[in-house]
């Protein structure tokens, strides 16, 4: 099951926590639910998807899309943690640092 909560909310940013699969429909409750934040006239969003158990190509599409929507209302939209599997699809995709999640990768 998926789901999206309003974890925190202050005039400065609302933290989302997202369960679930975040693919197809999923992925588009997630944008649904970013799009009417920011038309509310939240600027900031961070997501924490920590338990977010899978993430396909809609997901990372509907990640930009926010990211996306929230730049050009002069905010934006961050990651404060993932799960390992959403982690690695970021790191993978190159999108990680774009989204501001902290790296996991060790390096020598």
């Amino acid at each position: 099951m998926f789901a999206v909560t309003v974890t925190e909310s202050s005039p400065a940013s609302t933290l989302l926590t997202v369960s679930g699969e975040l693919a197809g429909a999923g992925a588009e409750r997630l944008l649904s639910r970013l799009d009417r934040l920011l038309d509310q006239g939240h600027r900031y969003v961070v997501l924490d998807l920590t338990a977010v158990s899978f993430c396909d190509s809609s997901g990372i599409s509907a990640l930009v899309r926010g990211h996306a929507r929230a730049s050009a209302a002069a905010g934006g939209l961050r990651l404060s943690a993932a799960s390992d599997q959403v982690t690695r699809v970021l790191e993978l995709s190159g999108l990680a640092r774009m989204l501001g999640l902290p790296s996991t990768v060790v390096t020598p």
